[in-house]
């Protein structure tokens, strides 16, 4: 079947060959050092008769040495060396610098400063140098930078230490091409800053037993998306990528990938694959292939009643009830599984040792793909404040409520209307408005115990924001679980800064950033800086390094 498709597939691209060839001529490239060669205009078009005759295995010559192509594997093979490289078809019609799943752009940018770095060390220091644009180090991104005054320079040097903390993979002090790609690719496709860490985490301890993975990683990429028809706009099919996955399952050689893919491909046998609609970015082809991990969401419901509901709810609150519900949100990550909940602050327990002992009932409320970072991240930055012993009240704004906020991050689903809307079912009652102030000094005012750790409630970040002050270095996000970046904060406001960052992408930039997004004070603002100070200037760059910072602009 998998040859019947390949075959079927090959006929396909022959046919739309031959309707394109009066219009566009088609392109085989091969992966050549982390990036995609042109064959020879001669030898592309040999390469595409064959293919067009319906042919999958022949040989060809070229400058004096035999290869032998395979268009079912799209492999070239060196008959001399027996070396084997993936090979794809483009065609000349295609632009990747428009395409937004695309690395060019990135390939283009990291040549520009590789070759900056090269020249620099080359003219300060004699002696060994690896090959011209080979990697960038961290004083290559702070030489980028240039500034004049001892402030912007520590901007330069935290900016270049986060940007290589976290573009280093291999460990060895520089950014080869193939993670300077990763790097960006992730910022453009990755949903958040701890999603895209635990792909480099999984990434890191593949590398450590095979350093050509990340490279070979991305050549299954981009050939899978080439292949695949509208891909390039819209994404990497659930098909693309099984056919990938079909093709490293048949390929002879035992790498990493290979039992990947088989795993990808067992996944589906048991209807546990992709949906068949899914469109993948780089990011989710690589969490894919990596063994991406979803966990089981589940409403934990206490009847604090103590049974009584079920008899006289009715009676006393105008509505039978099978219980009096508080609940907690039920969370089975890898590593341990949690209780979320709502009781003046939000606590983390773990399950069954709550102050409500055994729930009555559990209701499956589905999957999640958030981590445990992520969703403590989002609590801390979003839900504290909300949340917190001055704002509970057990008829407007209670667990339940907390539940809710909760389930709508981790799934965009919601928890079942009868807990939700049960406070709104009794409000009126003679009996829930006399029995509201002690539910409200009991419910809304548990503290920390050796089972629940409490969150701070939002006093953690008030600190926080007390200490950032104009002239302080700040990291921050641009976005909820978004990558932290460092800037120079410039001006304060009751809730949002100025801050000035200097980004690789794009250059120096200023924008307003919410004091939610704001992280850590990594260095404190000068003595004797008042919060509503006078805006501080900007970044000073000399004249004749304008230049300078439009280097990245490609990306």
């Amino acid at each position: 079947a998998t040859r019947q498709e390949s075959s079927a597939h090959l006929r396909r691209a022959a046919s739309a060959f031959a309707v394109r060839e009066d219009k566009a001529r088609d392109i085989v490239q091969v992966w050549l050092a982390g990036e995609w060669k042109d064959l020879r205009p001669s030898d592309s078009s040999a390469v595409a008769a064959k293919q067009a005759a319906g042919e999958v295995l022949f040989e060809l010559e070229s400058r004096g040495v035999r290869y032998q192509f395979d268009m079912q594997q799209m492999t070239q093979t060196n008959m001399a060396s027996g070396r084997t490289r993936t090979i794809r078809i483009i065609s000349s019609e295609a632009s990747e610098d428009t395409a937004i799943f695309g690395f060019e752009r990135f390939r283009a940018s990291f040549r520009k400063l590789a070759r900056r770095c090269d020249q620099t060390v080359n003219t300060a220091v004699a002696g060994p140098r690896p090959r011209a644009f080979e990697a960038v180090d961290r004083q290559a991104l702070v030489d980028f930078w240039i500034e004049v005054e001892p402030q912007e320079r520590r901007l330069a040097e935290a900016t270049a230490d986060a940007v290589m903390a976290e573009m280093d993979l291999n460990r060895n002090g520089c950014a080869a091409l193939t993670e300077w790609i990763h790097y960006w690719a992730l910022e453009r496709d990755s949903p958040s800053y701890h999603a895209g860490r635990e792909v480099n985490e999984k990434l890191v301890d593949a590398i450590k037993h095979d350093d050509q993975i990340l490279g070979r990683m991305q050549m299954h990429f981009e050939t899978a998306v080439g292949e695949d028809s509208g891909a390039a706009e819209r994404g990497l099919s659930t098909e693309g990528l099984l056919r990938a996955c079909r093709r490293l399952a048949d390929s002879p050689k035992d790498v990493a990938e290979k039992r990947w893919a088989k795993e990808v491909l067992a996944l589906k046998e048991r209807g546990e694959g992709l949906d068949e609609d899914a469109e993948l970015n780089y990011y989710d082809f690589m969490n894919v292939m990596l063994g991406r991990k979803k966990f089981k969401v589940t409403l934990w419901l206490y009847d604090i009643s103590n049974g009584w509901a079920k008899n006289a709810s009715l009676f006393l609150l105008g509505h039978h009830f099978d219980g009096i519900w508080h609940s907690g949100v039920v969370i089975e990550w890898p590593d341990h599984t949690a209780e979320l909940w709502f009781g003046g602050k939000i606590f983390e327990s773990v399950p069954g040792t709550t102050p409500f002992g055994e729930p009555m009932e559990r209701r499956d409320l589905g999957y999640t793909y958030k981590s445990h970072d992520d969703t403590l991240d989002f609590i801390k930055r979003h839900l504290c404040s909300e949340f917190s012993s001055e704002r509970y009240d057990v008829l407007t704004h209670n667990c339940n409520h907390f539940s809710e906020a909760l389930a709508q991050f981790l799934m965009n689903g919601h928890i079942p209307d009868d807990v939700l809307r049960q406070p709104d079912m009794v409000m009126s009652t003679i009996t829930a408005r006399a029995l509201r102030p002690v539910l409200n000094r009991w419910l809304g005012g548990f503290e920390s115990s050796q089972d629940s750790k409490a969150t701070d409630s939002g006093f953690e970040a008030e600190r926080l924001w007390e200490q950032a002050l104009p002239g302080a270095l700040i990291s921050f996000s641009q976005k909820p679980n978004g990558r932290p970046l460092v800037g120079r904060l410039r001006r304060r406001g009751d809730d949002k800064c100025r801050v000035c960052s200097l980004e690789p992408a794009s250059g120096r930039v200023d924008r307003e950033v919410p004091r939610s997004l704001v992280i850590e004070v990594l260095f404190p603002a000068p003595l004797g800086t008042a919060a509503s100070g006078e805006e501080l200037p900007t970044l000073s760059v000399p004249p004749e390094r304008a230049g300078c910072c439009s280097l990245f602009t490609v990306l």
